[in-house]
């Protein structure tokens, strides 16, 4: 469980859970609505059918709290998909939105959530994880050199 508090303000919950058995689920809580996302591991060796037994819904505040927006997982092999991305990156040279800054911004966020709980839930920007990081990594380079 994460609260986010964004760079206008706004306040968000990140909850994810792999503890139910046979089932993982994230759910992101806004002031506006949430959206809800599960996938039944009944289907996780066979990833080109997990829209099959996956969730998704949205349930916005403006028709009533408890209207859910069924939407559609679309049919696809998650693993695969991931794969073709990242090939139609190398042969373009253009970044698409697995980029490794979209990747280090996700661990970077994790880190944030954790070092939040090491110091008693104080605010802790995503910059300034990534700060420490890029310092780990300067320190890492100048005694390797």
């Amino acid at each position: 469980m994460t609260v986010v508090k964004f760079a206008d303000g706004k306040i968000g919950y990140v909850g994810s859970c792999w503890t139910s058995p046979g089932i993982f689920a994230v759910r992101v809580f806004g002031s506006k609505g949430l959206m809800h996302y599960e996938i039944d591991f009944g289907t996780w060796d066979t990833p080109e059918k997990l829209h099959e037994s996956s969730t998704l819904y949205i349930q916005r505040g403006k028709d009533g709290y408890a209207k859910r927006a069924e939407l559609t997982v679309p049919e696809s092999d998650m693993f695969r998909a991931e794969l073709e991305l990242f090939a139609a990156s190398c042969r373009s040279g253009q970044e698409n939105e697995l980029s490794a800054e979209n990747g280090n911004a996700a661990v970077a966020i994790q880190y944030a959530a954790l070092r939040s709980i090491e110091e008693n839930g104080r605010l802790v920007r995503i910059a300034e994880v990534m700060e420490t990081a890029r310092a780990r990594l300067a320190e890492r380079d100048r005694n390797a050199a």
